[in-house]
């Protein structure tokens, strides 16, 4: 007969379910030991990768623009300098969609924040536009195609921005009625040495305006054209022989 004194005390777990639960922790604590060990490879690799580029990128001269073996010799090449790029960009992304997504939310002067918020966007789109040409650097030139992307953007963005220009002035009629008939000073630090003797006028704006816009159209043909060139191997970055 069992002691009556001891019939609260619970009874001992049996052998096996004991022996599972080291086995388990056993396995578990092998399974993290491995982990870090893999880490602390993984990471001493790396250190000694980015110390052979460095070492390298101070051997190889920049020689060819037109040969691109050169930068797998450089850091921005390596994994970790691809890791803080991509870090950099999304960081300036983040930030400037937050930017972005204030001024739609505040949308109480559509007149100016219209061409605000066009032109924020090229910050992202340079950002992540740059970041692909890096990671397919080495990739055919693919590079080529997210500049082309990239400058027709930006021919989009100068114009804005001169759109922009002419809102905080008041427009266009209101820039003429404050300039019209003032003198033209000639200024060789201003490159206006050879406007001396002239005034402003309707015709010097436009002037000035249409040299501006030329940039929006000319751009984008430009980045079509080295699209096609590139498709069918004429075109080679860096490369001005005929």
């Amino acid at each position: 007969m069992s002691d009556p004194g001891n019939l609260n005390t619970p009874p001992p777990p049996p052998p096996l379910v004991q022996e599972g639960v080291e086995v388990e922790a056993t396995t578990i604590v092998a399974a993290t030991v491995k982990m870090l060990t893999d880490i602390a490879t993984a990471t001493v690799a790396s250190v000694t990768e980015i110390t052979k580029a460095s070492e390298l990128s101070t051997v190889v001269p920049f020689t060819n623009t037109s040969d691109h073996t050169y930068r797998k010799s450089t850091f921005v090449q390596t994994v970790a300098g691809e890791g803080i790029a991509g870090a950099c960009v999304w960081a300036a992304i983040f930030i400037t969609c937050h930017q972005i997504y204030q001024y739609l939310r505040f949308y109480t002067n559509p007149a100016e924040q219209r061409w605000i918020v066009r032109i924020l966007f090229i910050v992202p789109l340079y950002a992540f536009v740059s970041w692909l040409s890096l990671l397919f650097f080495a990739y055919d030139n693919y590079y080529v195609y997210f500049y082309a992307v990239r400058d027709c953007y930006e021919a989009f963005v100068i114009y804005n921005f001169l759109s922009l220009c002419y809102e905080y002035l008041g427009g266009e009629g209101n820039i003429m009625s404050e300039i019209r008939g003032k003198p033209i000073k000639s200024s060789y630090f201003y490159w206006t040495c050879c406007l001396a003797g002239q005034s402003y006028n309707i015709g010097f704006l436009r002037f000035c305006k249409q040299g501006t816009l030329q940039f929006c159209f000319i751009k984008p043909v430009m980045s079509v054209i080295v699209i096609i060139l590139q498709a069918f191997g004429f075109y080679h970055d860096g490369n001005w022989s005929p």
